[in-house]
């Protein structure tokens, strides 16, 4: 099994996703920012674009878009999103 870190996303409706996650890729100011397990801690902005998140290996990933700002704070093995909109 992949290493996992604990993954939250949220809007202000409801939870997108709240569970186990192997990577992350999402839409930040300066680029696509790639999370994986044990990441540096961190906080960003992110912009509107396309993100990828990986469950597990073995299985498609899920995509969102997200059409408004949010943020995203990576610490301790624990990621979480926030976002104003996403489809």
């Amino acid at each position: 099994m992949a290493n996992q870190f604990d993954l939250t996303i949220i809007t202000p409706e409801k939870t997108i996703y709240e569970g186990k996650a192997e990577s992350l890729v999402l839409p930040c100011e300066n680029g696509y920012l790639g999370i994986l397990a044990n990441h540096a801690s961190l906080m960003a902005n992110v912009v509107n674009g396309k993100i990828t998140l990986i469950v597990d290996r073995n299985q498609e990933p899920l995509n969102f878009r997200v059409k408004t700002n949010g943020f995203v704070e990576a610490r301790n093995n624990n990621v979480t999103l926030l976002l104003n909109e996403s489809s």
